[in-house]
């Protein structure tokens, strides 16, 4: 006897059966499904592709350069000077019906996160590297996400 051909059992034929009948319907799945899966694989990293989307350089707070977001009752307000070579500084007003931020963090393109404590204005101050950034704000009764801008 050859040794790539074997003598087979009832048992072992009818398994070989079902596992070819299971290959079979995995190679047979609807193509809805491979195109959702890889949807969703792009949305895997939207944050870094929206940021990618806004790098472009801006002016700086001598210009009077400043972001501006409302949404509802909350406003954010982020103001940007220079502070150093490719650094700059936000200055951060964010306030929802009269009262301010409870916690005000920064998102890098990169997604590195930086929280931004107020100062004795009650303004947050933070140093940066140039590129894009979004301002989250977390208010009494709602959390707020800027859209990307560049710094």
């Amino acid at each position: 006897m050859a040794p790539d051909q074997f003598d087979l059992l009832a048992e072992d034929r009818e398994l070989l059966a079902r596992l070819g009948e299971l290959t079979e319907a995995e190679l047979s799945m609807p193509d809805s499904v491979a195109e959702a899966a890889k949807a969703l694989h792009d949305w895997a990293g939207v944050d870094a592709i929206l940021a990618e989307l806004v790098d472009e350089p801006v002016t700086t707070r001598g210009d009077g350069t400043a972001f501006n977001y409302v949404a509802g009752h909350a406003r954010v307000r982020a103001e940007i000077e220079p502070s150093g070579y490719r650094r700059r500084r936000l200055v951060i007003s964010a306030h929802a019906s009269g009262l301010g931020a409870e916690h005000v963090q920064t998102q890098g393109g990169d997604g590195t996160v930086h929280d931004v404590a107020p100062d004795s204005f009650g303004e947050h101050v933070v140093d940066l590297p140039s590129g894009p950034v979004r301002v989250i704000a977390q208010f009494a009764a709602t959390r707020v996400a800027t859209p990307w801008f560049t710094i």
